[in-house]
C-alpha cells in the first residue's frame, strides 16, 4: 500500500494542521433524531467507546478522503466520521484549540457560521467538567439531565444556534458519547485519550494524485451524499482536468477542453439517455397504474439499475483500454482483467495508485510513452460508436440491431446485455471488444438532427442493410471463434486474454487492409467480411484456429451459393451446437445435399441425447462396444468445454478421421437400415437388434440402462481386462463393476430385503464383489483375474468355482429368482 493510503488517527491527522469541512458538504447528520440514525449512531458509538475503554484493541473507519486547501485539510468523504471523532476527542479532555492562538478550534465547519462559532466556542471549555456536572444532577435530581442540556443553559451558547441543524445534531451526539461511557467516566481518562490512537483510518489526499476539491462537487440542492455511479462520474471528470495539463513526449496534451466539452455533454445526455431507455423508461410506463409506493420503489429501482449498468460500461471500456496497452503493469492489468461487478470499483483505485510517483512531484507535466493513462478520446469514441438513435429519439445500443444469432446464448440479451451482466467470462469480454475493434475500423455512419449536436446518433438501420450485415457477420465469427464451449483454446487467464486481445486487434488491421486493398465498401457490399474470411490464411495467437478455419469454409461455402447461407445460419442455430457445425462440413464434404440430410439426422440425434440419454448411450455401446474406449467417457450433453457431446464433434484424434466418428458412423447406420424411423425409434431398434450379441457387461446395461447413472460423468475404464466404471476422474477412487451393479439391481427389482445382499466396490472389505444370502446358502461373487471371469464361493463348498461372465450372470439370476429367502435372516461374515 502506498504511503498515500497509510492508516491515521485523528490526531495523527491534526499533526498536519486544521481541519475544515467545505462548504460543498451536508450538514453533520449521524446526530439526527431519527430511528434509522439512531440505530446506525448507537452500533457506531458503541464501536468506538469499546476501544476507547480498552475492551477493543482497534477499529478502522476506512477511507476518508479530501485535499489541503488554505491551510486545512478539507474531508471531501468522512465528514460525518471526522466530525464525531472531534466529538469523541473533546469529550475525553483532548485539547482541541489551535495551538497559536487558542482561540479557534482546530475543527472547524465552514458550512454556516453559526457552525464555525460553535466549534470554536465548545473547545474553550472543559468537557470533563460538563461531564462531572451532568453526573452530579442526575444523581441529586434523580433523573438523567444529559451534558446538552448544560450547554444550552450556557450564557455562552447562542441563540441562533439552536436553528443550525449541525450543530443540534453534534449535541444529540455528545450526549450520545455521554450515556454510552456510562460508569466508566470515573475511568482513568488518560488510558482513555491513550487509546484513542487505536481509532484508525486510511487517508487519501488527492492532492497527492493531482485531483482538486471537485471530486465531490456533483451534490443536489440537500446535500445529499453522491451516488457510486456520480463519484465516479467526478473521479473521471477530474482525470480529464488533470490531463489538459500533462502532455506526452511529443508536447500534445493528453487531453483538450473540447475532450471536456464532449465528454460533459455526452454524460448529461445521449449516453446516460441509452440507459435511462434502456433500464428505466418502460418501468416507469409499467407503474403508472400502481399505488404511489409501489411507484416510486420500482421507480428508483429502475434508476438505480441504469446507473449501475451505465458505470460497469464506463469501468469494463477503460479495463480493456488497459488490457490492450503493451505497457499496462501487471498490477494494473490485473485490476482490469477482475470485471466482476463487485470488484470492478478497484480499477480507478488501481489506476490512480500506478501514477501516483508521478504526479507526485511537482514537475509532471511530461507522461511519458510507457505510462498507460485513460485515453478519452478514445473513450468517448468507443462510447458513442456503441449508441443510435431511432426516428422517434428512443436511445437504442448497436447490437440490438443484430438477430438473435449474434447473440452469446440462444436467448434475448443482445451482445451489450451480455457484456454488462454481473459477471464478464473472457469469452464474452473478448466478443464484445472484437465488436468494439469493427467499431473503431468501420465506424457507422450516423446523422446529426441539427448542427447544434456534439455527436451523430441518427441511424436508420434500412439505409445502413450491408454495413449491419458484416457487422453481423464479424460478431457471429468472433462469437463462434471464441465462445468457450465453441473451442479448445484456453482463454481463461490473464496472460491468455491479453494474448487474445492482441491477436484481435491484429485480425481488424488485417480486415482493414483486405478491405483496402480490395476496394471493398462495407456500406455497399454485405459480403466484404466473409470474402475477408474466404481469403484468409493467417493463424492467429491463442485464438481457436480450428474454429477460425471453420468460419473461413463457412464463409466461401455462403459466397458460393444463398440455399448454403440459408442452411448454415439455420443449423448454427440449434442451441446445443451454437455456431460450432464443423463435423456436419466434414461429414458432408461439402456437398450441399448431403449437408442437409447431415443436418436433418445429426439435430434429430441431439434431440434423442437430451431427452433420452440412456437409450441412445445403451445403443451406441451395442452398435459399437469399444466407443468409449479412446478417451474413457460416454460425453454428456452438456457444453463443459472439456466433456461434452459438443467437444466430441468438434475434434478428431487422427488425420483423415471424422468429426465425431462414432455419431457419424451411428447417423450412416440410421440412414442406411432404418431411414423411415425417427431418432428414438431407430435407437430402440438398433437395441433390440444387437444386444444379444454385445458383451455380458453391456447387456446388463441394456436390461439395466439406470446402472449408468453411477458412473461419473459417464467415466468407463478397462483394468485388466476388467469394465469398471468410475464415481471420479480417474481409477483412485471408488469404482463400479456394472455386472455386479445389475445384480444389487435384480435383487432390488425382486423386491429381496436389503439386508440379504451387499455391494462391494472397489474399496470394499472385498474388491468387486456381490454377497447374497439365501435360505440354506450364501453366496460370494467376485471378480476373478484378467480372462474376464467370475468366482462364486459358497458356504457348503470347501473351494470356489469360476464361471465365464454370461454363464456367472445367469446362474446368478436363477437363484436369486428361485431362492425363497426367509424373512430377517441376516448375512454372515464370510473368512
Amino acid at each position: 500500500m502506498s504511503d498515500s493510503l497509510k492508516k491515521y488517527s485523528f490526531s495523527d491527522l491534526l499533526k498536519q494542521g486544521k481541519i475544515r469541512i467545505p462548504k460543498i458538504q451536508r450538514e453533520y447528520a449521524q446526530g439526527r433524531a431519527d430511528e434509522k440514525v439512531e440505530e446506525i449512531r448507537k452500533v457506531f458509538v458503541h464501536t468506538l467507546l469499546l476501544v476507547v475503554k480498552g475492551k477493543r484493541p482497534a477499529t478502522e473507519l476506512d477511507f476518508i478522503y479530501g485535499s489541503n486547501r488554505k491551510g486545512a485539510f478539507e474531508p471531501l468523504d468522512g465528514q460525518q466520521r471526522l466530525t464525531t471523532l472531534f466529538l469523541l476527542h473533546w469529550m475525553m479532555g483532548m485539547e482541541l484549540r489551535v495551538a497559536e492562538d487558542r482561540k479557534h478550534s482546530v475543527f472547524t465547519y465552514e458550512t454556516r457560521n453559526t457552525s464555525e462559532e460553535f466549534c470554536d466556542e465548545l473547545v474553550q471549555h472543559d468537557a470533563l467538567q460538563l461531564v462531572k456536572e451532568a453526573l452530579a444532577v442526575s444523581k441529586k435530581q434523580c433523573k438523567d439531565l444529559p451534558p446538552s442540556a448544560i450547554i444550552k443553559k450556557r450564557d455562552w451558547f447562542k441563540w441562533e444556534w439552536k436553528y443550525d441543524p449541525t450543530i443540534l445534531s453534534m449535541l444529540v451526539m455528545i450526549d450520545a458519547i455521554f450515556h454510552e461511557m456510562g460508569e466508566d467516566w470515573n475511568m482513568d481518562m488518560a488510558t482513555c485519550r491513550q487509546n484513542l490512537e487505536h481509532i484508525t483510518f486510511h487517508l487519501l489526499n488527492l492532492g497527492d494524485f493531482g485531483l482538486s476539491d471537485e471530486l465531490f462537487i456533483k451534490m443536489n440542492a440537500r446535500g445529499k451524499q453522491l451516488s457510486d455511479f456520480d463519484k465516479l462520474k467526478s473521479t473521471l471528470e477530474e482525470e480529464l482536468q488533470m490531463q489538459q495539463k500533462e502532455t506526452n513526449e511529443q508536447g500534445l496534451p493528453l487531453a483538450t477542453e473540447a475532450d471536456e466539452e464532449m465528454w460533459r455533454s455526452m454524460m448529461d445526455g445521449a449516453w446516460i439517455d441509452l440507459f435511462w431507455h434502456k433500464y428505466a423508461r418502460q418501468a416507469i410506463i409499467d407503474t403508472e397504474s400502481e399505488d404511489a409506493d409501489a411507484r416510486k420503489k420500482r421507480r428508483l429501482a429502475a434508476a438505480k439499475l441504469s446507473e449501475v449498468q451505465f458505470k460497469k460500461l464506463l469501468l469494463r471500456l477503460i479495463a480493456l483500454q488497459l488490457l490492450e496497452n503493451d505497457n499496462t503493469s501487471k498490477q494494473l492489468a490485473e485490476a482490469a482483467y477482475d470485471m466482476r461487478e463487485s470488484n470492478i470499483d478497484g480499477l480507478l483505485f488501481a489506476y490512480t495508485d500506478s501514477l501516483t510517483e508521478l504526479r507526485s512531484g511537482e514537475k509532471h507535466a511530461v507522461v511519458p510513452t510507457t505510462t498507460p493513462t485513460l485515453n478519452f478520446k478514445q473513450l468517448i469514441q468507443d462510447v458513442c460508436s456503441l449508441i443510435c438513435e431511432d426516428s422517434n429519439g428512443i436511445y437504442f445500443e448497436i447490437s440490438y440491431l443484430l438477430p438473435d444469432t449474434s447473440h452469446i446464448e440462444k436467448d434475448k440479451r443482445t451482445l451489450f446485455d451480455s457484456f454488462l451482466d454481473t459477471n464478464v467470462p473472457n469469452d464474452v469480454e473478448l466478443t464484445f471488444y472484437a465488436m468494439l475493434l469493427f467499431l473503431r475500423a468501420f465506424p457507422a455512419s450516423k446523422t446529426r438532427k441539427n448542427e447544434q449536436e456534439l455527436a451523430a446518433f441518427h441511424f436508420d438501420k434500412n439505409l445502413h442493410r450491408a454495413w449491419l450485415k458484416n457487422l453481423e457477420a464479424w460478431v457471429r465469427s468472433a462469437r463462434n471463434i471464441l465462445l468457450n464451449d465453441n473451442n479448445n483454446q484456453r482463454i481463461d487467464k490473464l496472460q491468455f486474454s491479453k494474448e487474445a486481445t492482441f491477436s484481435l486487434k491484429q485480425m481488424v488491421k488485417d480486415l482493414a487492409t483486405y478491405v483496402h486493398e480490395e476496394g471493398l465498401n462495407l456500406e455497399k457490399d454485405r459480403h466484404a467480411v466473409k470474402k475477408f474470411l474466404k481469403d484468409g490464411t493467417k493463424n492467429y495467437q491463442r485464438l481457436d484456429n480450428q474454429s477460425l478455419a471453420e468460419e473461413r469454409l463457412k464463409a466461401a461455402l455462403s459466397l458460393l451459393d444463398d440455399e448454403w447461407e440459408e442452411r448454415i445460419d439455420e443449423v448454427e442455430q440449434h442451441p446445443y451446437l451454437w455456431g460450432q457445425i464443423r463435423c456436419l462440413l466434414n461429414w458432408s464434404d461439402n456437398h450441399l445435399d448431403a449437408f442437409k440430410k447431415y443436418s436433418e439426422r445429426l439435430l434429430g440425434m441431439l434431440g434423442c441425447i437430451k431427452d433420452y440419454s440412456l437409450t441412445y448411450y445403451i445403443a451406441m455401446l451395442t452398435f459399437m462396444p469399444n466407443c468409449w474406449e479412446e478417451n474413457n467417457r460416454l460425453f454428456l450433453y452438456n457444453k463443459d468445454r472439456d466433456n461434452s457431446f459438443k467437444r466430441y464433434l468438434r475434434e478428431h484424434t487422427r488425420e483423415g478421421q471424422a468429426y465425431g466418428k462414432n455419431i457419424k458412423a451411428l447417423i450412416d447406420l440410421w440412414t442406411d437400415s432404418y431411414p423411415a424411423m425417427s431418432a428414438i425409434d431407430f435407437l430402440k431398434a438398433l437395441i433390440a437388434d444387437r444386444q444379444e450379441n454385445c458383451a455380458p457387461w453391456i447387456q446388463c446395461l441394456v436390461k439395466c440402462p439406470t446402472i449408468l447413472d453411477e458412473a461419473w460423468n459417464k467415466r468407463i475404464y478397462s483394468q485388466s481386462g476388467h469394465v469398471i466404471i468410475a464415481q471420479r476422474k480417474t481409477l483412485n477412487g471408488h469404482c463400479l463393476d456394472p455386472i455386479l451393479l445389475y445384480l444389487r439391481n435384480v435383487c432390488q427389482k425382486d423386491k429381496i430385503e436389503n439386508d440379504r445382499f451387499t455391494f462391494y466396490d472397489s474399496k470394499g472389505e472385498y474388491e468387486h464383489a456381490f454377497q447374497l444370502q439365501t435360505d440354506n446358502h450364501q453366496y460370494l461373487v467376485e471378480w476373478y483375474g484378467t480372462e474376464g471371469e467370475y468366482s462364486i464361493k459358497t458356504d457348503h463348498e470347501t473351494a470356489a468355482i469360476v464361471f465365464a461372465q454370461q454363464d456367472m450372470i445367469e446362474h446368478m439370476e436363477k437363484i436369486i429368482h428361485g431362492c425363497g429367502l426367509a424373512k430377517g435372516s441376516q448375512v454372515t461374515a464370510m473368512g
